[in-house]
């Protein structure tokens, strides 16, 4: 967010502004990128509609975590991305001929976010090991919300 947002100061900024430039420089020569963005965005959306129902039906949280809970599923952000869920459907993804997700591209699924969690080990930096680490689980959590039957 830093490299894509001006920052508040004192005396400047009171909130975040976009940083042209910046997002010129990553995604402008390449559409690819873009590409690639808009579908993890739409992959995640997708698992936070799914999951939903159950977590606006958790009582266990602290009611600080239940209210971000109830503001994110039951927010206008959510309703309005609702005709952006069609351009992912995970029903057909890999479905086999029962529409379930076959056992060996399971394996396969495992095997390749094992070998990329296992490059970010390499990473020297621990602040881009950890950030690396968590948008990785929250792709492979989006996909399994997905992937796994409804019940």
């Amino acid at each position: 967010i830093s490299h894509n947002y001006y920052p508040p100061r004192k005396g400047k900024r009171t909130h975040f502004e976009p940083n042209a430039g910046r997002f010129l420089a990553q995604f402008g020569e390449h559409p690819e990128r873009l590409r690639n963005l808009h579908f993890a965005f739409v992959v995640l959306l997708r698992a936070v509609h799914r999951a939903g129902p159950y977590f606006a039906a958790q009582t266990h949280y602290g009611e600080r975590s239940l209210s971000l809970v109830r503001l994110l599923v039951d927010s206008a952000v959510l309703r309005s991305c609702h005709s952006v869920f069609s351009a992912f459907d995970e029903s057909v993804l890999f479905a086999g001929a029962d529409h379930t997700l076959p056992a060996e591209l399971k394996r396969q699924f495992k095997g390749v976010f094992r070998n990329i969690s296992s490059l970010f080990d390499c990473i020297t930096c621990q602040q881009c090991k950890l950030h690396g680490k968590l948008q990785l689980l929250g792709v492979g959590t989006a996909l399994k919300l997905l992937l796994l039957p409804k019940e």
